[in-house]
């Protein structure tokens, strides 16, 4: 039986994983044909795309072109081109008709997915012989989804409400655009994390960390012992290094806990899975009194403001057992931290938006660890202790892969990346590795606080 127009728009959705089946030419050839329906600029009808089968191409494509990753894993990549005679008409009639071929594919079980982490438009016109004066709009994968893929509910969409101006535009709330907290309130983070940075699958850790980064909570949390309660666990980056025992997550949004639910379904063993519990943030609510023997926030102080860690700790407090501990580790302020943040805001202006931080983050900053310190004991907890690690940085070898991603994609990406080693990278693991886990003092770039009740 046809599908209704409206349940193919409501269950179309990005497909990222694929199962081994090849998507025939003659299916691939209707989505196509279903894609130049699509409005053009004077009916000029002037889109171009190039299928790509080949595994060797698509190799070229991720290593020359510094392409996303996933294109090796997609049975068919299609690059969408338009003629490029004027570039706001080329964007807008290739758009047209990626926008038909989506819904196409839908429609016959097909998964696609529109990218424009494609790579470095210079070599693509080169691997794929498209001529200079084509502009590239996008690539889309496409196959049919594996399991995961299939089962994964539709992202929740905004309310037309929220996007509608009637006549003028009426100042509708958005997120603030700034790197400070304190900008944000707990209703503009919930907002950003429903919309803006839930963009990939289900499982995806959304975190930038160092592997160190990661070590220090495994060797914080191992001699401790649950239940825990794992405050704005947010992605779930962090389940596979408690040790056994209940945990409790979490996370400001049901969307949010939706992101966590499926991290532990994928990094831990059924056996372990069952440990977990989620629960959903309630500002008029309490986490539970005396309920837990240890609480951690891990990494999320950084982005969340004065106000909220006031109203998170003092619950917290509040759901320790009597002493119970209490378990903060965050990114404090370090010469070079504070280095990275000048660059940044040299190269791309006050706006986080023009960040990757934003899409992962939303706010963030460093924390001050006397700061953090007096919050504590002003929620009522007691024997606060801090100790500071990695002088250097330990995500900066991360950051310095995302570097040149960026470079050698001329701009399309920082992630989805083929990492390659040089004389840098090798320099900076080896500092790492140099620097371990030695306590750092006030040079450190991370904080481990520990209080009780």
């Amino acid at each position: 039986m046809p599908r209704d127009f409206l349940e193919v728009l409501q269950a179309r959705k990005s497909i990222r994983s694929f199962s081994d089946a090849e998507v025939p030419d003659s299916l691939l050839e209707k989505l196509l044909a279903a894609a130049t329906y699509a409005p053009t600029n004077c009916n000029q009808q002037l889109w171009n795309f190039v299928v790509v089968r080949d595994a060797a191409t698509k190799e070229r494509l991720i290593t020359e072109a510094a392409g996303n990753t996933l294109f090796r894993r997609a049975p068919v990549v299609i690059a969408v081109t338009y003629d490029g005679w004027n570039y706001k008409e080329a964007i807008q009639g290739a758009s047209l008709a990626v926008g038909h071929f989506l819904l196409a594919a839908e429609y016959y079980s097909v998964g696609a997915l529109p990218m424009n982490s494609y790579g470095a438009d210079s070599e693509i016109h080169k691997i794929l012989g498209i001529p200079e004066s084509e502009t590239i709009c996008c690539f889309i994968a496409v196959g049919f989804p594996d399991e995961r893929a299939a089962d994964a509910p539709p992202v929740p969409r905004k309310p037309v409400g929220d996007m509608l101006h009637r006549e003028r535009w009426s100042g509708i709330a958005k997120p603030p655009f700034t790197y400070d907290p304190d900008d944000w309130t707990l209703s503009t983070l919930i907002y950003h994390q429903c919309h803006y940075s839930r963009k990939t699958s289900l499982g995806k850790e959304m975190d930038i960390m160092g592997q160190g980064e990661r070590e220090l909570i495994h060797r914080t949390l191992a001699p401790l012992h649950g239940p825990f309660l794992d405050l704005l666990s947010y992605d779930g980056a962090y389940v596979r290094e408690f040790p056994p025992g209940k945990v409790t997550v979490v996370d400001l949004a049901p969307e949010t806990s939706t992101y966590t639910r499926a991290a532990v379904a994928l990094s831990l063993p059924p056996a372990r899975q069952g440990d977990f519990v989620f629960q959903v943030y309630v500002p008029t609510g309490s986490l539970g009194e005396d309920s837990f023997r240890t609480a951690t926030l891990l990494y999320k102080a950084e982005r969340m403001s004065r106000t909220l860690r006031a109203e998170l700790f003092a619950k917290t407090h509040a759901a320790l057992q009597p002493h119970g501990t209490f378990v903060v580790i965050a990114r404090k302020r370090n010469p070079f931290l504070s280095l990275f943040f000048l660059v940044v805001r040299i190269l791309f202006g006050k706006d986080v938006r023009k960040t990757g931080i934003y899409n992962f983050f939303g706010p963030y900053a460093p924390v001050r660890v006397g700061k953090l310190r007096r919050e504590l004991v002003a929620a009522g907890f007691a024997n606060v202790t801090a100790h500071s690690f990695f002088a250097f940085p330990d995500f900066y070898e991360k950051l310095y892969e995302m570097f040149k991603q960026f470079i050698k994609s001329e701009g399309s990406s920082y992630l989805h990346r083929e990492v390659k080693g040089d004389v840098v990278l090798s320099g900076i693991t080896t500092l790492l590795r140099f620097q371990g886990f030695r306590r750092a003092g006030l040079f450190g770039s991370v904080a481990v606080i520990t209080c009780t009740k």
